[in-house]
């Protein structure tokens, strides 16, 4: 499966390069989307495609791509490893370039392949360097089958270097938002913990949510708010007496309503944590309906945050598909055909188009790092 990547950018030569986007990535697959739409500007390419070496150095694994339509770039990441490819491995290990045409009788056979498979004809292969390290690599495709320039691996070379000069400053501020978030996460575990049935769903929801806002092309401040908010969507539960969240059977009206008080609750209990700030609306409206008919606020359509109407769906699928104690867990089948059935009335169409396409297609683990970050 394809999808199309960002327009031709108007980078140039000299002093026109458009490293905006690089200096102001919020996340390493932004980061180095922006270093392949940069790259795919300045040598007036087709598609420029990122690999990361995995952390054991066994293989290169697709991290983010530009693409100029109508040239198309697998939207799945694919893992290679170094043993099949030993053009990758030298260009990994010896920092030198190499450029592959898949007209070449003599031409390396598994990029050829690679070239085949993609509709490419040419490629310029170079190393990607962090903190001085080998790190992985720069793919640069030609659709006609016409040579790169004498220059343009030096071109490649100044391009990454303006991206690894942000890795640094992203890698740490990362490493920050990391600390807060897995401190979130614990609290919300001891929460969880509860209830055996429910344990681990946040995880569950983050993942599966962070998947729905790359592919929908969130940006990097939106996509905070996001996972933020899935982590904590529930945390107002921890108002709901355990007679009513343990319960085996249906709820009385009674029950319901003191149940529905948890968006609310858990909003209240967040407000005014300046770190939280963006995931609130996402905390207090994951259960509105796309028909107005949700609660608390009985918002429809537009009206509920992007981030709400994504965390609703992934909330609603992993209820589907997790075992409860009134009901077993649903298969992944099941539970799409459901979500197709709510869409326009309980769900944002565009909501559930992206999720039931996305677990059909790779299943409900792991998600994100699945997925290409293409440039936007």
């Amino acid at each position: 499966m394809t999808l199309p990547g960002a327009p031709r950018t108007s980078a140039a030569r000299g002093p026109g390069r458009d490293l905006g986007p690089m200096q102001e990535a919020t996340d390493l697959p932004d980061l180095f989307a922006a270093l392949a739409r940069a790259v795919v500007g300045a040598l007036h390419a087709d598609a420029c495609l990122v690999s990361l070496l995995d952390d054991d150095g066994a293989a290169v694994r697709d991290v983010a791509a530009a693409v100029v339509p109508p040239a198309t770039v697998d939207r799945v990441a694919s893992r290679y490893r170094l043993d099949d490819y030993p053009l990758t491995r030298r260009v990994l290990h010896t920092g030198t370039t190499a450029e592959v045409s898949r007209s070449d009788p003599s031409g390396d056979r598994p990029e050829q392949e690679i070239l085949a498979g993609e509709g490419f004809a040419r490629v310029l292969m170079c190393r990607l360097a962090l903190d001085g390290r080998p790190a992985g690599l720069i793919e640069v495709f030609r659709t006609e089958d016409r040579p790169f320039r004498r220059d343009d691996p030096a071109e490649v070379e100044l391009l990454a270097s303006f991206a690894a000069n942000s890795y640094a400053r992203i890698r740490l501020a990362t490493k920050l938002e990391t600390h807060y978030t897995k401190t979130i996460e614990a609290l919300v575990s001891a929460l969880e913990a509860r209830d055996p049935y429910t344990e681990a769903h946040a995880g569950r929801i983050r993942d599966m949510a962070m998947a729905l806002a790359v592919e929908m092309g969130l940006v990097g401040d939106v996509r905070r708010a996001v996972r933020l908010g899935a982590i904590l969507h529930d945390v107002g539960k921890i108002g709901v007496s355990d007679s009513i969240l343990l319960k085996p059977g249906p709820l009385s009206d009674h029950e319901w309503e003191a149940m529905r008080t948890h968006p609310v609750v858990g909003e209240r209990m967040l407000r005014g944590i300046e770190f939280l700030d963006a995931a609130l609306p996402v905390i207090r409206h994951h259960h509105e309906r796309w028909d107005g008919r949700g609660y608390p606020d009985g918002l429809a359509r537009d009206r509920i945050p992007l981030g709400a109407r994504i965390v609703a769906v992934c909330d609603a699928f992993d209820a589907m598909t997790s075992d409860r104690p009134y009901r077993g867990a649903r298969d992944v089948d099941s539970a799409c055909r459901e979500l197709l059935a709510c869409r326009g009335t309980q769900f944002d169409p565009g909501c559930v188009d992206v999720l039931v396409d996305i677990v059909t297609t790779f299943g409900g683990e792991r998600l994100e790092e699945r997925l290409v970050r293409f440039a936007g």
